[in-house]
């Protein structure tokens, strides 16, 4: 797989994608930082700032496109500078596949990336949240070393998230 932050001329691969997960009934659009309720190029602006500079609340972090060939498979959030709070809140890692992708192993190659990048910035630890219902996830992540924070569970909107810590 090859991974790398999104370009203004990516727009039409992303539209595709957004379109996917749409036609599949999926409003939210996982790692994808709002891209789908966004202004294209302020939010490939803002994806190139967070990875130079970061932002104020959320630090420095990393967005790549994740690509199979030239498919564009899914979406890979790096939060590596995260303060704990929103670590234990939000998890340091996001990722999402397009639909059609799924259950082939690009969820579980994308996270083992994903803990590389973090061990190479000095990270020695990380968090990861799923929806309690989405086993796929949740098993991608015990795939990769995740244990169960059986104490940390988040209630909002109707859904339970579950938090996974992965030491690197």
């Amino acid at each position: 797989m090859k991974y790398r932050l999104p370009e203004i001329n990516d727009k039409d691969i992303l539209q595709k994608y957004v379109q996917e997960h749409h036609n599949n009934g999926e409003t939210s659009i996982s790692a994808s930082l709002g891209l789908s309720s966004s202004d294209y190029t302020e939010w490939v602006t803002k994806i190139k700032n967070n990875a130079l500079s970061g932002d104020e609340q959320w630090g420095k972090s990393l967005l790549y496109l994740c690509f199979d060939g030239d498919r564009l498979i899914g979406l890979l959030s790096v939060r590596y500078e995260l303060p704990e709070v929103l670590s234990e809140k939000y998890g340091d890692i996001g990722y999402g596949v397009r639909p059609s992708e799924r259950n082939k192993g690009y969820a579980t190659a994308m996270l083992k990336y994903a803990l590389s990048v973090c061990k190479e910035k000095g990270m020695e630890k990380v968090i990861l949240g799923c929806y309690k219902e989405n086993l796929a996830s949740a098993a991608t992540i015990q795939k990769n070393g995740g244990t169960l924070i059986a104490e940390n569970e988040n209630y909002k909107e109707g859904r339970t998230s579950q938090y996974y810590l992965i030491r690197l």
